[in-house]
């Protein structure tokens, strides 16, 4: 019963999204990483691992003065106290019931036009999949899912797990764009 509870939870935010993005209006196209200033990583926040592993790529990505941002979204409450360094989050308190952000910071967010917006997450995280839809970024790139294929630019398609593995592919992928 839970299950098809959730389904329907999720079905509702996926109507409410496009529903939302029918006024929707952004500028989008192509932007190497060499060319990109501002830059936005969202993760899915289960473990410790995955905060330091989401950081490390932040790290990577800092180079020539590229400003990141990392929004998170804990999967794991228990994580709540003990996160660290330059990440904003979000979690079960800060979503509504068919799991569309609510957080008045997560407005701000969406707002800012990054150049890069890269959502790492492997598996359907609904709340960051609404904000990257939401987001002005000019470039979006994620794994590939066909629920959320019309929200991005750029999908790849892996059979990476973990953050480490997805984020060396699209660095890879990244590094290739001119």
């Amino acid at each position: 019963m839970k299950k098809i509870f959730n389904q329907l939870r999720l079905h509702l935010g996926f109507a409410k999204l496009k529903q939302e993005l029918k006024r929707f209006k952004r500028e989008k196209h192509s932007v190497a990483l060499s060319e990109a200033e501002n830059i936005a990583v969202l993760v899915p926040i289960k473990s410790q691992k995955e905060i330091a592993d989401a950081q490390q790529f932040v790290k990577a990505l800092q180079t020539g003065n590229k400003k990141v941002k990392l929004l998170g979204f804990l999967l794991d409450r228990s994580l709540k106290g003990k996160l660290k360094g330059d990440i904003e989050f979000i979690s079960d308190d800060d979503i509504n019931w068919n799991y569309v952000p609510h957080k008045e910071s997560i407005k701000n967010f969406v707002n800012k036009e990054f150049d890069i917006l890269i959502n790492l997450c492997t598996e359907l995280c609904f709340p960051l999949v609404y904000v990257s839809a939401m987001s002005q970024s000019l470039f979006k790139i994620a794994a590939y899912d066909f629920r959320q294929a019309p929200f991005f630019d750029l999908m790849i398609e892996t059979q990476q797990e973990s953050i480490a593995g997805f984020s060396r592919e699209i660095r890879y992928y990244l590094d290739k764009i001119k």
